[in-house]
């Protein structure tokens, strides 16, 4: 390590030698090995590589531990949050806003109390539904 830094003060002028530093020998083995391939540690998915889904539908803030474990290695998580208090359905939406933005992911309101949290991997078709009479077939 004093190698290293002595070398540097010499390249700024900063030490007192004199003399040069001697350049060190590099070995002929270590420039004829390709060099080293980088592999991800997660494999990352296909947009339709999608196997699961977690639906959850929490009873209080306490369950946000569940959806944020399921999110973190790349489930889509849908949360139903009809049956929270309407301070823990804000703390909760605060909650997956921080998640979503955290670990770069997407969220969609399904419904107003229904929210889809997808990681960036998966794709969501943003297209509105058709109004109903939209589906009627006219003759």
């Amino acid at each position: 390590m004093a190698g290293i830094i002595s070398q540097v003060s010499g390249w700024l002028g900063l030490s007192d030698d004199t003399e040069p530093a001697a350049p060190r020998a590099v070995s002929t083995a270590t420039e004829s090995r390709p060099a080293p391939r980088v592999v991800p540690m997660r494999p990352r998915r296909g947009v339709s590589d999608v196997s699961e889904i977690y639906t959850i539908e929490p009873k209080s803030y306490a369950e946000a531990p569940d959806v944020a474990a399921n999110f973190r290695v790349g489930i889509p998580v849908i949360v139903n949050m009809g049956d929270m208090s309407e301070a823990d359905s804000k703390r909760m939406l605060d909650f997956m806003l921080g998640l979503k933005e955290g670990l770069e992911g997407h969220m969609k309101r399904v419904t107003p109390k229904v929210f889809l949290l997808t990681p960036n991997h998966v794709a969501v078709n943003d297209e509105e539904e058709p109004a109903e009479d939209e589906l009627l077939v006219r003759p």
